[in-house]
């Protein structure tokens, strides 16, 4: 009698780093949902079918996240706060925000099914924008919030866990007109569920049941945090960012912290971990081995280029040893066609169907690997974000699934460890390296290569540097410069470069980018440092090229005044009426930016209303330099003129003057910019500390620096 197939399924549970560890706010509110909808329930449903084995990935930062909800801290999020004011008292910003944000959930499954929420998403329409607001604003009452607000937060909690609490069965068959009260409810049942997720995974480890593993810290691709030119391995030919970043002693940090905050969380040391993305290379190998730790997992697409074979039964489905000069750690491969399979395909399926298909799938698998030590067949995938596309969050298909396997002698569903405990992999073919890759294709296109994702990539060398070179002048047991450090551990998370570029794509796109800033920009405010204005500019946002580009040589006199019609003819020009700013009132005061060089001076015009201007009485206008860290600050003088300062890594007065426009020259060897390099402005009008306008409201205008003979050129036939 041939032995049983042994089954590994592993569930990656995993968030990014939210919260802003400055501030302590946070924008997203998907710990705490998933939470409610995923996390709890994947380990709880698992009660009923004791001979379900299984291992749970946690990262570390989700741990974090998860405590951060629950007493002592008691955080909030922006979401939760949005839901914990009275309807009746929403301004009409935080309107805005439940009626776009609101209905952030799986339509199908999590809208559609309930009456009451379908209705407001109808009465609301598929989306909200500036042409749409002002007609929906006017049909939405405070029951009508409320009732949002309740639904909202119903609905992300998974429905097996409300059919089980009778106040939620309640509140779901009630249906709509609800109280302030009702939504208490609601709220305070998400909390409990968020304070029952850490010890329902620590039960079911000591019980025996679960394995739990985890991931390095703040999730990063080990492999690129090492070296960049990891990405080389898969693809030669991609371009990398103009920077060195060559780091393994940062990955080396994620690895032991992980462990270590694991170990105290959940009691044990993890014997595994899923490394970020299923991404792996030798020096990933060389320092998990060097933590003893026991196994590691990737994609099988890893093994094939490994092994420079094809596809094979028998050697996919058992483990292999890697052996590094630091140590040793075994390596187990997914199947991907099985995990994409209820990743992906499954959702469209009939519950009872998908499950008997995936049995016969592996009916199959047995079959064909029959010879030598049992198979494991690892199913690998995230544990969270496919579940909406299931009706009834997936719970359906693994009821079926589940059952269909604990009573088929056929198969015996492990732990990946328990598997390795019985089976260890053969040491006499050993790899002595592994394919620098990831689960996504095999390679690190998803997080490197994109200009978004290099310039990514750049931000966090030059972050890093800086952050170097300001802690040497800072005690280390300063517990700032810890918060500065992890601000930067936590920018190094996956998800940034995620997010950026073409390779995917959410309406949370812009926000991730934000997210990503900001955790480096707080790396400079816990040192007490200004963070750089290059910090405030999108990474997502392409840069605004001029209206006309400077077509020749401008020496103009810096008298306020457009002494001749040729002064400025050649100059080039942004016309700031174009929509890209932000003007705070009714009016716009600025109207359109000049530049132009001659041989010695950068030229600088602002034309702007006069009688506006004039009303202020604490203007200032600042032209910032964004790239450079440098910014020009205007300000008009106690003897009715102007002056103009320079500001960066040193101060600087400047030529300036204002009568009809503004114009200000700035000598070429105060910025050392060469020809053709570019400059990232950005114009904003000040009254006092109050913005008024600000151009581009989003990204920076990019100017180039011509060349010596661009005149030359350009009038060239």
């Amino acid at each position: 009698m041939s032995h049983p197939l042994h089954i590994a399924f592993v569930w990656h549970m995993h968030q990014p780093y939210y919260r802003d560890m400055f501030s302590g706010q946070c924008s997203m509110p998907w710990v705490r949902l998933h939470a409610t909808k995923d996390y709890l329930d994947m380990v709880k449903i698992l009660e009923s079918y004791p001979a379900v084995h299984q291992t749970f990935n946690l990262v570390p930062s989700l741990i974090d996240q998860l405590e951060e909800y629950l007493p002592p801290q008691n955080r909030s999020d922006q979401f939760l706060d949005m839901s914990r004011k009275a309807s009746a008292d929403l301004t009409d910003a935080e309107r805005r925000f439940v009626l776009e944000h609101f209905f952030m959930a799986h339509w199908d499954h999590m809208i559609k099914p309930y009456p009451r929420y379908h209705d407001l998403l109808a009465k609301r329409g598929p989306r909200l924008d500036e042409h749409t607001w002002p007609e929906v604003v006017k049909t939405f009452k405070a029951q009508d919030y409320l009732d949002l607000q309740v639904w909202f937060n119903l609905s992300w909690i998974d429905p097996w866990l409300r059919q089980q609490d009778g106040e939620l069965t309640r509140l779901e068959r009630k249906g709509s007109q609800f109280t302030e009260a009702d939504k208490a409810v609601v709220l305070g049942k998400q909390l409990e569920i968020l304070g029952q997720v850490v010890p329902a995974y620590r039960e079911a480890q000591e019980r025996g049941q679960v394995e739990l593993s985890c991931s390095p810290y703040y999730h990063p691709i080990i492999p690129l945090v090492c070296d960049l030119h990891a990405a080389h391995a898969a693809l030669p030919q991609m371009t990398l960012p103009p920077v060195s970043f060559y780091h393994p002693e940062d990955a080396q940090w994620h690895i032991v912290n992980g462990l270590a905050r694991h170990e105290a969380v959940f009691g044990r040391r993890p014997q595994g971990m899923w490394p970020s993305e299923g991404s792996v290379s030798d020096e990933l190998a060389g320092l998990v081995a060097q933590q003893k730790v026991q196994w590691i997992a990737t994609d099988e697409e890893i093994l094939w280029r490994t092994l420079r074979i094809a596809p094979s039964d028998q050697v996919l489905y058992r483990p292999h040893l890697i052996r590094r000069p630091e140590g040793e750690v075994t390596i187990i491969f997914r199947d991907r066609e099985l995990s994409d399979l209820i990743g992906f395909v499954y959702s469209q399926w009939d519950a009872s169907m998908a499950a008997a298909d995936f049995v016969r799938r592996l009916e199959g698998i047995r079959e064909r690997a029959s010879q030598g030590p049992p198979a494991l067949v690892s199913i690998i995938l995230d544990g969270e974000n496919a579940w909406e596309f299931y009706p009834q969050d997936a719970h359906n298909f693994f009821s079926a699934l589940y059952q269909a396997l604990s009573k088929d002698d056929r198969f015996r569903l492990v732990t990946v460890s328990e598997y390795l405990a019985q089976f260890p992999p053969d040491r006499n073919s050993a790899l002595t390296g592994i394919f620098a890759g990831s689960w996504i294709d095999g390679n690190f296109a998803t997080w490197i290569g994109h200009p978004e994702k290099n310039t990514a990539w750049s931000h966090l060398a030059t972050v890093r540097d800086d952050l170097v070179q300001l802690q040497q002048a800072i005690d280390a047991q300063d517990p700032s410069l810890a918060k500065a450090w992890r601000s930067f551990y936590a920018a190094e998370g996956s998800d940034w470069e995620w997010w950026l570029g073409d390779t995917h794509s959410s309406a949370q796109d812009e926000e991730f980018d934000r997210l990503f800033r900001m955790h480096l920009a707080n790396v400079y405010r816990f040192l007490g440092r200004p963070a750089p204005g290059w910090l405030e500019v999108p990474i997502t946002t392409s840069m605004i090229q001029p209206l006309y580009e400077p077509s020749g040589r401008i020496s103009p006199t810096i008298d306020g005044l457009e002494t001749t019609y040729y002064e400025w003819l050649y100059a080039g020009r942004l016309d700031l009426r174009k929509g890209y700013g932000a003007a705070h009132r009714g009016v716009q005061i600025l109207q359109a930016l000049y530049y132009g060089i001659d041989a010695e001076q950068y030229y600088v015009r602002v034309d702007f209303d006069q009688e506006r201007l004039s009303q202020l009485r604490g203007w200032r206008i600042v032209l910032e330099m964004l790239d450079r860290g440098a910014q020009i600050e205007i300000l008009p003088s106690h003897e009715g003129g102007v002056t103009a300062t320079l500001s960066g890594t040193q101060r600087e007065s400047l030529p300036c003057a204002l009568v009809r426009t503004l114009e200000v020259a700035v000598p070429k060897s105060a910025l050392g910019l060469k020809p053709g390099e570019s400059l990232q402005l950005r114009l904003s009008l000040y009254d006092g500390a109050e913005s008024l306008e600000r151009y581009p409201n989003q990204g920076a205008f990019q100017i180039f620096v011509p060349a010596d003979d661009f005149e030359s050129r350009m009038w060239s036939v």
